[in-house]
């Protein structure tokens, strides 16, 4: 990595500005990654533009809700059964048992809130996919084969997003998404983490008189590619992996749900509704997306600019700090 590494003042000030111009752009192009695959156009729906306002009609009102789950699952297990479905909803008894045997995918004869989930969707999109847009529209796409796991899992998050058929069977899937959880969760951590390191460790160094590891690093945190790892105590990192490996360790087997180790010191998440618990893991999953693709940014960023994340951070908020336009 040292004999890798790019001298800064060599790098002509063109190609700082396109690599700069591209993490912007990378940034947004991002975002796009994690939006409803509702929001992106389908074959159906570019058909149905064509066709005039008539045809435009994809979705219809849904009689389904949170709330309604809620409210029928009295007992707080976190399932509801058919009688109860059919007493809530209005449906005949035979339109209300098809959709009941298409969303209890299990066959248990209850379902739990993700096959609800299945359920509010499939009245408002319709039966193709479990009612998934998402789903849908990887499939046309061929991000995802039409006989791959994914498109009937019930996973929180699922995108489809599959093009080489990693996910072979659902304990492989499932799998998969605790590593994706593992990852997420620390690189959410290092996404915070790296910045603030950078901002205070010269602050608390000063203060407190001990050396300044990242001072001959132009500022920029330790990593793979700046190295400096030499450099940190390693108790931090046998102190970080001994809290890790209990808190795994004494978890495991807990939840029923891939990555669900039972740790909420502060009780924000056991105790609430099955729609809120739901809502809380799609949005774990997904700030935990972009968290790895803004420590990838982060780590590439300083690698080739030679600028640390704080400065950088810095000129890409000028406009609203200080007033000032963007340099690159």
């Amino acid at each position: 990595l040292t004999k890798a590494r790019v001298d800064h003042d060599r790098i002509p000030n063109t190609t700082r500005t396109m690599f700069r111009l591209s993490l912007l752009a990378a940034i947004v192009a991002s975002a796009a990654a994690f939006a409803p695959g509702s929001m992106l156009p389908t074959r159906g729906a570019i058909r149905a533009a064509k066709c005039g306002p008539v045809m435009q009609q994809t979705t219809r009102l849904t009689r389904f809700t949170p709330e309604l789950f809620t409210k029928l699952d009295k007992d707080g297990g976190g399932t509801i059964d058919l009688q109860e479905l059919q007493q809530a909803s209005g449906y005949t008894s035979t339109d209300i048992k098809t959709l009941f045997e298409k969303c209890d995918v299990d066959g248990s004869g209850d379902i739990d809130y993700a096959e609800y989930e299945r359920l509010m969707n499939m009245e408002r999109y319709g039966d193709a996919f479990g009612g998934s847009p998402d789903l849908r529209f990887a499939v046309e796409s061929g991000l995802c084969k039409p006989d791959s796991v994914l498109v009937n899992s019930l996973m929180v998050g699922n995108k489809g997003l599959d093009p080489v058929g990693f996910a072979k069977t659902p304990e492989l899937l499932d799998q998969y998404r605790e590593a994706e959880l593992k990852h997420g969760r620390l690189a959410m951590l290092a996404a915070v983490g790296w910045p603030v390191s950078e901002y205070l460790e010269p602050i608390i160094s000063k203060a407190t008189g001990s050396a300044d590891i990242i001072a001959n690093q132009a500022g920029k945190a330790p990593s793979l590619l700046n190295g400096g790892f030499e450099n940190v105590n390693p108790l931090f990192f046998i102190g970080t992996l001994a809290f890790t490996a209990f808190v795994e360790q004494t978890g495991k087997g807990k939840g029923a749900e891939p990555g669900d180790l039972g740790f909420d010191p502060l009780g924000l998440y056991y105790g609430k509704t099955e729609d809120v618990k739901y809502s809380y893991r799609l949005k774990e999953l997904n700030n935990g997306r972009l968290a790895m693709i803004a420590i990838s940014t982060y780590a590439f960023q300083e690698f080739f600019t030679g600028v640390n994340v704080v400065e950088e951070t810095g000129k890409l908020t000028a406009p609203f700090t200080t007033g000032q336009p963007i340099v690159l």
